[in-house]
């Protein structure tokens, strides 16, 4: 009797039911998967059957028939598909990873990767095959269309027809059933499905609908013919090549991009070039989460992505800057994007890659340092679509600097990471506000002030880890109260996050919490998933280190560490609390007794990377000391990486683990905050951070946000970056005691039980998040909550007292010690203020930056109307309506009573600090601009002169508590600041100056970058910004390099000051060189300056003085001029070619090269010769099956390149 429709979908959903619930694993799928990873690790594997091979093997055949009538039979559920697909792609995964020795034809890793493609998971599908191992050049073939490398699939399939000449003729059929009729179906068989699968390549590569369809017709025939007559194995990789070219052909890229063509067709060509560009990397057909992105970018401008880490999500803001700035511009002025990214890491590298992706049609420029628009001006004078990639810092800077011309340009505002502006409603957030040091406040007071200026903006929002936050994000961005974010829980890798338990004596264990974001379990089992590593235990260190449980098992982790990178495994040890400790730890770690048996690192001995790693060795030697830690690890393989450590330094060190020199690294979260460094394993020795809290001037520990962490966790297990199929983040526990001593043992067993409840309370905030659960806080809510609560704390006693007293209350008049970092009650409730009028000051003063007639008490409170309607905090949670009346009240008598005159408001918005802070600095800033303006000798002057002068601004600034160095309360930190001369000696290379001692040197770096870097060159940027503001009467003016010093009325030094500060070095020239990447350290610098000073000499015009010699405008054309200029390579784009297998009736063919004894031979992609001709290897290249070549013969045979 007939099974019906509604019978089959039943038995399939059962079946999904029974095996393939979304993270409910059965007790054998749990074996199968903890099995896979171990094999994957090369450790020992836990005890396993060959009849469990089978049945697992069984599930993962039933579960894609249950997914196949899901998907077509009608009524059936597409989510419950999916998840069928995607529990059959992991038991094939796991069974292909173990090395199962099942009788199959086909491997089961290209069963995995059919299933993965249907289960809408291409990058697990891409990530697996690439570990494919195989002899067999048809399944290769196979596996990289499966994969979506179409470039590789053509390759191969010009390799077989290559082997197989006389297949390409015209008449190839009728060479079959002659003789042996099975062997020539099989072989017949193989040959169509080899030229459906070339001829599909071709077709999504070009773009080529037509051809695409002919192809997937062929595959259907194909698969029909394949499941009648071929074994289980062969037809089932049939239905996975058909389905999946169905599923390229619905994701291709090409669709979305002629849907944004119809706006402007004659940009049509640009965009077909775009999406080509995107199939040469592997990214042409599009993730689920793109396409959703790219769905709601077609329809509807502004929109927040939130979509886990590896999702695609940069493509998606691509086309959203391809849209905005090069299909809808109005032509008028040459529109601009504001890309803004957490941190300047991030900027480089997303500037690096848009400048490859958008072409040759847009400006590309990262500005993250140096002056506040950057050495070069190209940007700001050129005629042609702009993209500006800055932290907000630097954005807030430019909106200060050049505000009315960014605004008349900005047509597109991209926030990456934008879940930052979330914060905790916990002490630790309330006094960052009043410390002024919340990045999120500044990320939500800066775009809602530009927003409030700038309401037609297109504005997106990306974010991988907005948990619960994701619609208050979208919310915020779109500023519709009914927006939702856009997104899926579409992961590129499998994510695992559980604990490393550390037993001394013993080998440690994994247990696995949760599985992409949610709790993993195993049916009728309460225990976690766990693996035991077979891996020899840590000798038993010696008593000293012991004695310290955090150091045990820091060092049980650096082992483990060592024993784990063998192929291409990276691991992270992610450190929260003490970088140097842990570093240190780790450096003398080697010399313990038994550790000698540790893996040994063999650094690269020739070519790029040996180039690279001796560069590295060289900056590193050149910045930490010949002697120091750093060093020490880096010759051990091991790279460091923290915010303290010069920014030269740390791009070394990133370029080292990007090219898995350093398979291991010791970082803190700085490197991973949204630089896209993949790594398979990351060990997070703490989940509890410590800061330096500037009130009390000491380290205050607080919980990682889960926010936090989800960042950390998605660097684990990127995409083509993990040697096995899952990143894991492990948080170290220490399960028993290190010590034997009596007197510690109780010490340690309470430290054990706090680590686990540590952990215990960060997994469930995570759970919680992941469901949508919880509450998101924005930092203005917060400040305001926080004023209210400490002000009722001076007898306020109704909410009318409370804003009449706010209203008209004095920052420095409520505490003596406002602006000071003083830790007393009311000093923190006028710092809250101070941090409060900042937001409502900018405000006011971008608004008079536009209108510069005086502003009635109407406009103000309609303008700060404005801005709060643009706040994160309207929609976040807690958000109370009073906060919006307090907000407008105050800003009202900011300007009647508080800070009154207009003059006074305009120069402390130009300074940048909060107003209180302001005030103070004004008195200041007068003398570093006396220091600054008679310093024009500066490029003549000795380096003791050069040095004084750093000196003298130093000793303006450095004992105010606002503005000044941050003194931390410890010994180093106090001797540090009373001999800060010999720190800023030895950080800019004096001559003869004193070095730091080993053990201190992080603290020497921490000096340098909170005070050096940070507090002093923030003091001479705003001087130097109200400078040129003061002095540049036309808010539209361009600044340029050739009237910057004219306008300033400034020395270069004045230009240069900042950037000296942050390259560590009193020579302009050798920042120059550093920034520029001319010069890999500050000694390798010293010889090319002879070389500039010959230059110099050598020109036509006379050196003009002093100020020449450190003019930026000579640095430049000096660096242009050096550049060798090679004689252009001629690239041929066409030759004559002779039709051999075709009359050449439809004038054009797309064909692919054969290289042959006799020259090249050129067929289309479904194998058929059309065409010879002798060779040409510059017209080939060096990657011949990434390039497009057609066949015209409209005017006489040729062939020509395309791409």
């Amino acid at each position: 009797m007939p099974v019906t429709d509604p019978e089959r979908i039943a038995i399939a959903t059962r079946t999904r039911n029974a095996i393939g619930q979304d993270q409910l694993l059965t007790p054998r799928q749990a074996r199968a998967f903890v099995r896979a990873i171990q094999t994957t690790w090369e450790v020992e594997t836990i005890q396993w059957s060959q009849n469990d091979s089978q049945e697992t093997l069984g599930e993962a055949y039933r579960l894609v028939h249950a997914g196949g009538v899901l998907q077509s039979v009608a009524g059936g559920n597409q989510v419950d598909a999916s998840l069928a697909f995607r529990r059959a792609g992991e038991l094939f995964e796991w069974l292909a990873r173990s090395n199962d020795s099942l009788a199959e034809v086909v491997p089961l890793a290209l069963f995995a990767a059919g299933s993965y493609q249907l289960g809408g998971l291409p990058a697990m599908a891409a990530g697996l095959l690439r570990q494919v191992k195989s002899k067999d050049d048809g399944i290769l073939l196979f596996a990289d269309f499966l994969s979506g490398d179409f470039d590789r699939v053509l390759e191969r399939v010009a390799g077989f027809w290559h082997a197989n000449p006389q297949a390409t003729v015209p008449d190839a059929s009728n060479a079959f059933f002659k003789e042996d009729v099975d062997s020539d179906l099989a072989w017949l068989t193989t040959l169509e499905l080899i030229r459906s699968v070339g001829l599909a390549a071709d077709s999504l590569r070009r773009g080529q609908a037509d051809r695409l369809e002919a192809a997937m017709t062929h595959l259907r025939q194909v698969e029909r013919f394949l499941m009648r007559l071929a074994p289980e194995d062969v037809a089932t990789l049939a239905f996975f090549i058909r389905s999946a070219c169905e599923r390229y052909a619905k994701a291709t890229i090409y669709q979305p991009l002629r849907r944004l063509a119809a706006a402007r067709p004659g940009h049509l060509a640009y965009l077909d070039g775009f999406a080509r560009r995107q199939y040469a990397r592997g990214r042409g057909v599009l993730w689920q989460s793109q396409h959703q992105g790219i769905e709601r970018l077609l329809q509807n401008s502004s929109f927040a992505l939130c979509t886990p880490t590896g999702s695609g999500k940069t493509l998606v803001a691509n086309l959203a800057i391809v849209k905005e700035l090069l299909l809808i511009g109005d032509g008028l002025l040459a529109p601009l994007a504001l890309y803004i990214v957490p941190s300047r890491a991030l900027a480089g590298e997303v500037e690096a890659k848009l400048a490859v992706e958008l072409g040759r049609e847009f400006i590309v420029t990262g500005l993250y340092g140096g002056a506040d628009w950057g050495i070069t001006d190209a940007w700001l004078t050129a005629d042609m679509p702009t993209v500006l990639i800055a932290t907000v810092e630097k954005a807030d800077a430019l909106m200060r600097y050049l505000g009315p011309m960014l605004l008349a340009r900005l047509k597109l505002l991209v926030v990456d990471e934008a879940h930052q502006v979330v914060v905790d409603d916990t002490v630790y957030s309330q006094e960052s506000l009043a410390g002024h040091t919340s990045r999120a406040a500044r990320l939500e007071a800066f775009i809602s002030r530009l927003l409030a200026r700038k309401p037609e903006v297109v504005r997106i929002a990306l974010t991988a880890v907005a948990g619960g936050a994701a619609d208050p994000v979208a919310r915020w961005i779109e500023g519709d109260h009914a927006a939702e974010a856009v997104g899926s829980y579409y992961r590129s890798t499998r994510q695992a996050i559980g604990t490393f338990e550390v037993r001394p004596g013993a080998a440690p264990e994994i247990l696995f919490d949760m599985l992409n974001d949610r709790a993993l379990a195993v049916r009728g089992r309460a225990a976690n998933v766990y693996m035991r590593l077979r891996i020899a235990p840590m000798p038993q260190a010696p008593p000293t280190v012991r004695g310290s449980l955090n150091r045990n098992t820091q060092l049980a982790v650096l082992w483990t560490a060592l024993h784990l990178t063998d192929g291409d495994r990276r691991i992270l040890v992610s450190v929260s609390q003490s970088p140097e400790d842990t570093i240190k730890w780790y450096a003398e770690a080697f010399a313990l007794k038994g550790w000698d048996t540790v893996p040994a690192f063999v650094p690269p001995a020739e070519g790029r990377e040996a180039e690279l790693f001796q560069s590295a060795r060289m900056v590193c030697a050149d910045y930490c000391g010949l002697d120091s830690h750093e060093l020490k690890l880096l010759e051990r393989g091991i790279a460091t990486n923290h915010g303290q450590m010069p920014q030269r330094l740390r791009r070394m060190m990133v370029a080292l683990i990007e090219s898995s020199i350093c398979r291991i690294t010791v970082a803190t979260a700085t490197l991973t905050e949204g630089v896209n460094l993949p790594f398979d394993l990351i060990f997070l020795p703490s989940v509890m951070r410590s800061s330096f809290d500037p009130a009390t001037r000491t380290r205050a520990e607080h919980p990682m946000s889960t926010g936090e962490f989800r960042n950390l966790a998605g660097r684990a297990g990127r995409p083509g970056a993990a040697k096995g199929m899952e990143g894991m983040i492990l948080v170290a526990l220490p399960v028993t005691e290190s010590t034997t001593a009596p007197g510690q043992r109780q010490t340690q067993r309470d430290q054990i039980n706090a680590r686990r409840a540590e952990y215990d309370h960060l997994l469930g905030r995570l759970i919680a998040d992941a469901a949508g659960g919880g509450e998101h806080h924005s930092p203005l809510a917060v400040l305001m909550r926080s004023i209210w609560q400490r002000a009722l704390q001076l007898g306020l006693a109704t909410p009318a007292d409370f804003m009449n007293w706010l209203e008209a209350t004095l920052p420095q008049e409520l505490s003596g010690e406002a602006g000071t970092a003083s830790p007393s009650p009311t000093a923190r409730l006028a710092d809250s203020i101070d941090e409060l009028d900042g937001i409502i000051l900018s405000a006011i003063e971008e608004l008079q930056a536009i209108d510069p007639t005086r502003l009635t008490q109407a406009q103000i409170e309609a303008a700060l109307a404005k801005v709060w309607q643009n706040t994160f905090a309207r929609v976040a949670s807690a958000y109370e309506d009073w906060m919006e009346v307090a907000f407008i009240q105050r800003g009202r008598g900011l300007v009647a009573t508080v800070y009154p005159d207009a003059a006074e408001r305009k120069v402390l918005y130009s300074f940048g600090y909060t107003p209180c802070i302001g005030r103070r600095f004004r008195p200041a800033a007068e003398r570093l601009l006396d220091i600054l303006h008679y310093a024009d000798s500066y490029g003549s002057m000795q380096d003791d002169d050069r040095l004084a002068l750093f000196r003298q601004m130093g000793d303006v600034i450095a004992a105010d508590r606002g503005f000044g160095f941050a003194v931390r309360d410890t010994v180093i930190g106090r001797a540090l600041y009373a001999r800060w001369y010999e720190v800023l000696a030895w950080w800019m290379s004096a001559t003869g100056a004193s070095q730091p001692p080993v053990d201190d040197l992080r603290a020497w770096q921490t000096f340098v970058a909170d005070n050096l870097e940070f507090r002093l060159g923030v003091a001479i940027g705003a001087v130097v910004a109200q400078r040129w503001t003061e002095e540049n009467r036309d808010p539209f003016a361009t600044p340029a390099l050739d009237t910057w010093k004219e306008t300033a009325d400034l020395p270069w030094f004045a230009f240069w000051a900042k950037e000296l500060l942050r390259w560590g070095t009193l020579d302009p020239f050798v920042a120059f060189t550093l920034s520029q990447g001319i010069a890999r350290s500050r000694d390798d610098a010293t010889p090319l300056k002879q070389n500039f000073l010959d230059w110099m000499d050598d020109r036509e015009e006379p050196v003009g003085g002093d100020e020449d010699l450190i003019d930026p405008r000579n640095f430049l054309k000096w660096s242009r001029g050096r550049r060798t200029s090679p004689t252009e390579r001629v690239v041929a784009r066409s030759l004559r070619a002779s039709l051999s297998g075709t009359a050449g009736a439809r004038g054009k063919y797309s064909v692919i090269p054969i290289r042959d004894t006799g020259g090249l031979r050129w067929i289309d992609p479904a194998g058929f010769e059309l065409a010879v001709s002798a060779d040409n290897p510059t017209m080939l290249g060096s990657t011949m099956y990434g390039q497009d070549f057609d066949l015209l013969t409209s005017g006489g045979p040729e062939i020509v390149r395309a791409l």
